[in-house]
């Protein structure tokens, strides 16, 4: 079966509100599947980035099925405010993550589905509807792609590791505009992957080491929970306030990535 942690929640648990995840994920593909945006279903945000109908459709229907499904515990997700009671449990919810993507038909993009306990992130799902890709875990049932167990590689490949970051911008964004270089300067064959697609890629050991910067809490909350269950390192460094400089991956990579950073 692989890595699996130690528990900190009940089985039961585990598998209910892992349960739950998946049934987002299916509602967001169904949602999506047959739809269609014209220009008034796109709008860009104060921070230049995207937003459709289709992220505020998925988000809505989300929050209707957890408060359904778990009227007690709290929401947070990227389109609408946090609706908080104090609860342990907390889901974390982006219901497009690549809009810009999205909107312009390129299909690496994808749905985030997180459960955090105590602060702590349980349950994962990274979904992409388009490639029909989906990765997720739940702690202490282990992790899974398509169905198909997940383990981790540990540095046994040949040559430099396989190194994937987010866009330039986002470094010089978050205050490290010089990070971007020195990482392509250190990994020659360093790749730029965008969004969850580049999460996705690391957690099924396709590539070795995931670099995000300047994330939200949304963003990386999934692959969070799926990191931890598969036994892949994450590492959160510090930046701006409720930002996120986080580097995922194998764990001897990502020692090496943080050499060079």
């Amino acid at each position: 079966m692989g890595h699996v942690t130690e528990p900190r929640i009940p089985a039961r648990d585990s598998r209910r509100f892992l349960r739950l995840a998946l049934a987002l994920s299916d509602q967001a593909r169904a949602l999506l599947k047959d739809t269609v945006l014209g220009a008034g279903d796109i709008a860009v945000k104060p921070d230049g980035s995207y937003v459709s109908t289709a992220d505020t459709r998925i988000e809505e229907a989300w929050r209707e099925a957890i408060r359904s499904a778990c009227p007690d515990h709290d929401l947070r997700g990227e389109e609408y405010p946090p609706d908080g009671r104090g609860s342990a449990w907390e889901w974390v919810l982006d219901p497009i993550d690549g809009t810009d993507n999205f909107v312009h038909g390129i299909a690496t993009f994808g749905t985030l589905v997180a459960l955090r306990h105590e602060g702590i992130p349980v349950v994962g799902v990274i979904d992409h509807p388009r490639l029909d890709i989906r990765v997720s875990a739940a702690q202490g049932l282990g992790t899974r792609r398509n169905g198909q167990v997940l383990s981790v590689r540990d540095g046994d490949g040949p040559g430099l590791p396989l190194v994937l970051a987010t866009a330039p911008e986002n470094f010089s964004k978050g205050g490290r505009p010089e990070l971007f270089c020195r990482l392509a300067q250190a990994f020659p064959n360093l790749r730029v992957y965008r969004d969850c697609f580049m999460q996705s890629t690391v957690l099924s050991g396709q590539a070795a080491v995931a670099v995000e910067w300047h994330a939200q809490l949304w963003d990386v909350c999934a692959a969070w929970a799926i990191a931890a269950e598969l036994g892949m390192a994450f590492v959160s460094l510090d930046g701006p306030p409720d930002r996120y400089q986080v580097i995922m991956g194998q764990p001897r990579a990502v020692a090496a990535v943080q050499d060079v950073i």
